[in-house]
């Protein structure tokens, strides 16, 4: 009964900061959040210095571009404003785990600029007006939409993850959504509604471009949006390129391996290769060149997605 009505997620793993304040790394989603935080502070010191900040279609045909692209960092103190924060940085860190701290710097930025660019050249807006104290009938703001978009991604990639009382995720993803879409019908607020539409598309596209939501094949990827062809085992292939070798030859047993393959002509076995499940010569040959990476710069060169394979390479080994 103890674990009936638990709410279970994957391990986080590793994070890949940008820098480190004492003992937090900072992500990108980690500082996209903690810029929003400090947006409330400044709201409560002067409103004006956050206003400037909300994307209104209006102002940016006159010039204000950057309304395109800082709208999701103006968030007005408040519980849901808050919870919006919370929610955005549990989920934002599975995602940017996956794909890495500069495509998810990326992928936030598209989603704020294609959105509200689609809105500004479309000319829908909030008919009547959601806050009939503006002039303006559409303006846009604060990290809870990003939040939702963050979560239907994470849902995308693991639908079926359990959340309270065993709930699938993707069934937690699509009522949130929905009621969202019934509150902005209910108020007509167009506008609104291509933002939300939009923001979340463009999270899922985005994300599916770095290997999240694999199966979701659908969607179609492209090469130059992926930074290198897909790779095997279900993560995008890294794009560093391998490191030369001085002697030509490679070190360890994968090495010697094949340095006597080529001596006899043939295919050499080994205890990697046999009946037992253990690492095959490529997987060896992967393990060489992500320890050759520790050993010429630190294991802080290896990326999130290599970082992991080098753990499942380990047990492979260990299991061998």
């Amino acid at each position: 009964m103890s674990g009936r009505y638990a709410f279970s997620l994957p391990d986080p793993q590793p994070r890949d900061g940008w820098f480190r304040v004492g003992t937090v790394d900072v992500t990108t989603t980690v500082l996209v959040t903690a810029l929003g935080a400090v947006s409330m502070v400044l709201y409560a010191i002067d409103p004006q210095i956050v206003a400037n900040g909300v994307f209104v279609p209006e102002l940016v045909r006159e010039g204000e571009i950057w309304r395109l692209l800082l709208w999701p960092l103006v968030n007005l103190p408040g519980f849901w404003e808050l919870l919006g924060l919370v929610v955005f940085w549990y989920f934002g860190r599975f995602v940017e785990d996956e794909i890495g701290k500069v495509p998810q710097a990326v992928l936030l930025a598209a989603m704020a600029v294609v959105p509200a660019l689609v809105v500004t050249l479309v000319n829908v807006a909030n008919n009547p007006p959601l806050d009939v104290l503006t002039r303006w009938t559409t303006s846009s703001f604060s990290l809870n939409l990003f939040g939702l978009a963050m979560l239907c991604v994470f849902c995308a990639d693991k639908p079926n993850a359990p959340f309270f009382f065993n709930i699938p995720a993707w069934v937690v993803a699509l009522v949130l959504v929905a009621l969202d879409v019934l509150q902005i019908l209910a108020v007509r607020g167009w506008a609104d509604l291509v933002l939300l539409a939009v923001v979340v598309c463009v999270g899922i596209f985005g994300a599916h471009q770095r290997g999240v939501a694999s199966e979701l094949t659908f969607i179609p990827r492209f090469g130059f949006l992926t930074g290198g062809p897909p790779s095997p085992y279900g993560q995008p292939a890294t794009t560093r390129q391998p490191r030369k070798r001085r002697g030509g030859h490679r070190k360890g047993r994968s090495g010697h391996a094949s340095s006597a393959g080529r001596a006899t002509g043939t295919v050499v076995t080994g205890p990697w290769s046999g009946p037992s499940g253990g690492a095959t010569p490529l997987e060896h040959a992967e393990l060489d060149s992500l320890l050759d990476i520790i050993a010429e710069k630190g294991i802080d060169a290896l990326t999130p997605q290599e970082r992991r394979r080098l753990d499942e390479l380990r047990q492979r080994l260990r299991d061998s």
